[in-house]
């Protein structure tokens, strides 16, 4: 069972095929996602990025950072990708894409169901809960303007 089971949906107006290639290359995803400080690779995974594992650092809007190494378990390119993370986050998410002619947009659904592994988060989680999930929030709302200003060229974009 999961502390957090969360659901974030963004709508960029870009060709599925643009967001797939910037959402897997996460090595890029400091230069347009304020919250993602560091993402080092450290382990390749097979040919088709199934075992893949990336360490990541997350600032967040609130005063702590997140670290987490995050584990591609399946990917259907275009589609889907799930993958599990161990750290101070403890889990697995799931990111599904699907292009909406009608928006001409590509529409990503994320779903994180984790547990909590920092012990002054745990602590807090009870009271803390409502402050965590706005934070998460947040943290996907930049995402979503940074990924559309990176996709766009718009710099206007903002929160």
């Amino acid at each position: 069972m999961s502390d957090f089971s969360l659901t974030t949906r963004w709508l960029i107006p870009a060709p599925v095929e643009r967001v797939w290639a910037s959402l897997v290359a996460t090595e890029n995803w400091p230069a347009w996602w304020d919250y993602v400080a560091i993402v080092d690779e450290t382990a390749a995974g097979n040919s088709l990025g199934i075992n893949n594992v990336r360490r990541y650092l997350w600032r967040t809007c609130l005063p702590y950072d997140l670290a987490f190494e995050l584990r591609v378990t399946q990917l259907h390119p275009y589609r889907s990708i799930t993958a599990e993370v161990t750290g101070d986050l403890i889990g697995s998410g799931d990111c599904s894409l699907t292009y909406r002619e009608n928006e001409a947009a590509t529409e990503l659904i994320f779903i994180w169901n984790v547990s909590l592994a920092k012990s002054w988060m745990k602590l807090l989680a009870g009271v803390a809960r409502p402050v965590f999930v706005w934070n998460h929030q947040r943290v996907m709302k930049n995402g979503e303007a940074g990924l559309i200003r990176h996709l766009t060229g718009n710099s206007e974009l903002s929160l």
